[in-house]
């Protein structure tokens, strides 16, 4: 997808050639295969990490300020975005070339915006500052597959019609899902492939999906009970997204504030599956995405978090009832 975001980190930054000259920040998530910048201003530094997909432009800013500054950014192509504020040191605001207040998005809070090409500037608090974003073709969403999405529709209709105004979102809350889908998507880009295009669009619609929920959890009345069943298993989902197999349903349990035997508990009386079993059938499911998308075996199985093939063919032969080769070799 063709950049057409520019952030002026230059403005006010000197551009560094290596992270040895950074002594107050690093990377909180490594955009893999990411193009990396870093830039400094005595005591003030940053990390700009950038990756160019088919699907979607996807951008990483960690930040460490003194004082207040203002970022300028354009915009040379109208496009949708997606911003996460993902630290605790204080809103991040958006403002027209007018000066006119877009946004004001809190800690741990995302937005989408429509942003005609325009001059822009960002302002950072003092403190440290961490924010993942991406702008992606709005035309995924075709007429009539929008319908559940309402509250992209005044950004789609203004994307449709060109219209030279900037557009926002309601704004909604950052949990522990999003953040284990956005590591998910940042640890897993591969430059140059083309099985890398479809993991875009698909962690980018899982994305979106996500922020519906949010935003229905947060502006409309939710059963406590089927929201905590929801968040429980997107949450196990996540963990097979980022580790494979390779994690104890302990570790999601607590990362939830529970015991693993009350959450699964829950899930048996509510759903008839176990946790172990909703683990599984997604470790399956990555399992056959894998085997498509690599040659070897080895690379399957080491990246479904199994410590040799012998233990990935043993878990996929007992959950699908063939090998993983008899798999592969199945007709198309």
């Amino acid at each position: 997808m063709k950049k057409s975001m520019h952030l002026g980190l230059h403005e006010y930054f000197n551009e560094v050639d290596s992270p040895a000259y950074l002594t107050k920040i690093e990377r909180s998530i490594a955009m893999r295969h990411a193009e990396e910048t870093y830039w400094k201003h005595q005591g003030e530094e940053a990390i700009l990490q950038e990756f160019d997909g088919l699907q979607g432009y996807l951008y990483f800013i960690d930040i460490v300020l003194d004082d207040e500054r203002h970022i300028p950014f354009e915009i040379d192509h109208p496009d949708l975005h997606i911003l996460y504020v993902l630290s605790d040191s204080g809103p991040v605001k958006f403002y027209d070339q007018d000066a006119q207040l877009l946004s004001k998005l809190a800690n741990h809070r995302a937005q989408y915006l429509y942003l005609p090409p325009e001059d822009y500037h960002i302002t950072l608090p003092p403190g440290r500052s961490t924010i993942f974003g991406f702008y992606f073709r709005a035309s995924i969403f075709r007429e009539g597959n929008d319908s559940k999405y309402t509250f992209l529709h005044p950004l789609l209709d203004a994307y449709r019609n060109q219209s030279p105004f900037p557009k926002c979102s309601i704004d909604f809350q950052v949990g522990p899902i999003t953040e284990l889908y956005i590591e998910t998507l940042c640890r897993n880009l591969v430059a140059k492939q083309l099985h890398n295009e479809s993991f875009i669009l698909e962690r980018l619609i899982q994305l979106i999906e996500l922020s519906k929920q949010k935003i229905h959890k947060e502006y409309d009345y939710e059963d406590t009970c089927k929201n905590l069943i929801y968040k429980h298993i997107n949450t196990i989902k996540a963990y097979v997204d980022i580790y494979g197999q390779n994690f104890s349903l302990q570790e999601v349990a607590e990362k939830m504030g529970f015991s693993e035997s009350h959450m699964s508990h829950i899930l048996k009386r509510q759903t008839g599956t176990t946790a172990k079993q909703y683990k599984d059938r997604f470790v399956v499911e990555r399992c056959r995405k894998e085997l498509k998308a690599y040659a070897l075996l080895g690379d399957a199985a080491e990246r479904c978090g199994f410590s040799s093939v012998a233990s990935f063919s043993k878990f996929f032969k007992k959950h699908t009832g063939e090998t993983p080769s008899a798999f592969r070799n199945r007709p198309i």
